[in-house]
């Protein structure tokens, strides 16, 4: 065969891979969308009560999975161990949400503030509420609620 013509089907068929390569599907690089309802900035919650936690998550593709991270907020997050005479909690969990949902309303009321922890009443005064929502291309958003826990708290009603 001719050495133009077999260069040029090979110049043919590196255009035909790379238009190909680079019309394929667009990544998902758009952060999924937390909104929440309860807890609220500031609210007071009271040691040995059930948390109120209700959100509404949203992506344009596919949810994936959401985390609650709640810890102490002493200090500027130096995170010091317990005082003699308290002890500070912190909790994380985190669940899957239903295969192919974009929008997902979340109303749970399944983590209990401990009024004490290994004998010593829970360290009372400012947290994080943090809430992270992956979608399933890996996108991540998280949100942060400052909240207080304090024997003065309030129990929201379910």
């Amino acid at each position: 065969m001719n050495k133009k013509f077999i260069f040029s089907i090979l110049i043919s068929l590196a255009f035909a891979s790379l238009f190909f390569s680079s019309c394929s599907k667009d990544e998902d690089n758009t952060q999924p969308v937390i909104q929440v309802a309860e807890p609220e900035e500031g609210d007071t919650l009271l040691p040995g009560s059930t948390l109120h936690f209700e959100a509404d998550f949203s992506d344009d593709t596919e949810l994936k999975s959401y985390k609650i991270d709640i810890h102490g907020n002493f200090d500027n997050h130096s995170h010091k161990a317990a005082t003699a005479d308290s002890a500070i909690w912190s909790y994380q969990n985190s669940w899957n949400l239903e295969s192919g949902m974009k929008q997902s309303h979340v109303h749970q009321h399944d983590i209990t503030i401990p009024e004490t922890i290994d004998g010593l009443p829970i360290r009372q005064g400012n947290y994080h509420f943090m809430i992270y929502l992956a979608d399933k291309a890996g996108n991540e958003s998280w949100l942060v609620i400052p909240v207080v826990i304090n024997e003065n708290g309030t129990v929201h009603p379910e």
